[in-house]
């Protein structure tokens, strides 16, 4: 029996929220088969970190990769869901606390489903307090070997991250700095914790910084320790 496909992209659509300071979306009707023409087509515009993307190392490394020159590998394979309860932050305590932390410890990807999906973020104006990564527990998930690290909202980092941890952007540099993928913007409302197959492929941009990507779930069963 074929196993069923979970969407865990946000759809694009002009009304949708970006990050502040980012390109907005725009989606334009150029020409319609309803107004006599031979063909529809729209018109795109957004950002490169619009909606479910990628970053590659190059959004925040000077030398980083580009989406040109990063293994494709990563975004195919087995993933571990996690829930996390605090509404804040995902913080090292909680991970080492979590029912799924012995799956955990063999996970090489890692997808966090937090409060951002039970309030449906993508259909809200933007929230300044999104539930965010902690430096410290990025600290702890690259010492477990994790490649990919994914969660449900416009980025890993904490939209005040300078005022609460004293630094620039200090989740998305340790994680670059030791190679861990990063993939932002999920929908993980109707996705339970657990193992499943992720499928994400970023569009092919050149030297591009970060991507928008479709990324898809299909169930399998538990890694064996």
């Amino acid at each position: 029996m074929t196993q069923p496909i979970l969407d865990i992209s946000i759809p694009i659509s002009h009304h949708m929220i970006c990050w502040p300071g980012d390109p907005p979306v725009s989606v334009e009707r150029t020409l319609d088969v309803c107004c006599g023409d031979p063909a529809t087509v729209s018109f795109l515009k957004m950002g490169s970190h619009t909606g479910t993307h990628v970053d590659a190392f190059s959004h925040f490394k000077a030398t980083g990769k580009s989406l040109s020159t990063m293994d494709l590998s990563p975004y195919i394979g087995p993933a571990l869901v996690v829930e996390i309860e605090d509404p804040e932050k995902i913080t090292l305590g909680e991970l080492q606390r979590n029912p799924s932390f012995l799956d955990l410890r063999k996970a090489e990807r890692v997808l966090f489903k937090t409060v951002n999906s039970a309030r449906e973020w993508y259909q809200q104006p933007f929230n300044e307090h999104f539930c965010h990564l902690n430096p410290h527990a990025a600290d702890f998930l690259i010492e477990l070997g994790v490649k990919l690290i994914g969660i449900d909202y416009l980025s890993v980092e904490a939209f005040h991250a300078k005022t609460l941890y004293q630094a620039e952007a200090p989740t998305h540099h340790r994680l670059m700095d030791a190679g861990v993928y990063i993939l932002e913007g999920l929908n993980l409302k109707d996705v339970k914790a657990g193992w499943y197959e992720l499928i994400c492929l970023p569009m092919r941009l050149e030297n591009g910084d970060g991507a928008p990507a479709r990324a898809v779930l299909r169930p399998t069963s538990p890694l064996k320790a």
